[in-house]
């Protein structure tokens, strides 16, 4: 039997690569900038969800929001008058709902005044918080006045 053997096949000139091209960046924003920082701050001071303000594909997700808030300081305290200033929009805002309310929505403008009502007193406690009921003290008490005995009685009562 003859062997027929066949023409090896040439080899192809292999092809230069051609450069690669950087890869589009795909998704949202996640780099800290100041004009980001700002735009995020100035939505949630005018009564806007962190959510809303994240939701356009332009804006990070909060997940980074939260890890500015963690990195950068500045950021961070911009964050903390924002969310002050969010608590005087919502009480705002609960006047345009209670005003806005008639018989039919009447249970629905309570709910949404009762959630924004909280919301408020924990963004801004000292202007909007509930305030502590101080009874029976007695300010003007001169300690430097008492006894030693007397001193410990009252010790004492307190600690009990």
């Amino acid at each position: 039997m003859d062997k027929e053997t066949k023409p090896k096949a040439k080899a192809r000139p292999k092809k230069k690569a051609a450069p690669k091209k950087p890869k589009a960046k795909m998704g949202r924003p996640t780099d800290y900038t100041v004009e980001i920082a700002d735009a995020v701050c100035d939505g949630i001071a005018i009564g806007k969800s962190l959510k809303t303000v994240c939701s356009p594909s332009s804006m990070p997700n909060p997940r980074s929001i939260y890890r500015w808030i963690r990195e950068y300081p500045d950021f961070s305290r911009n964050y903390e008058f924002a969310k002050e200033d969010q608590a005087d929009a919502m009480v705002e805002e609960m006047r345009d709902t209670s005003l806005s309310a008639d018989s039919d929505n009447v249970q629905v403008a309570r709910l949404q005044i009762d959630v924004m009502k909280w919301t408020a007193s924990k963004f801004k406690q000292k202007r909007y918080g509930d305030k502590l009921q101080t009874d029976n003290v007695n300010v003007n008490i001169e300690y430097a006045e008492l006894s030693d005995d007397e001193l410990d009685r009252k010790l004492s009562r307190l600690e009990s």
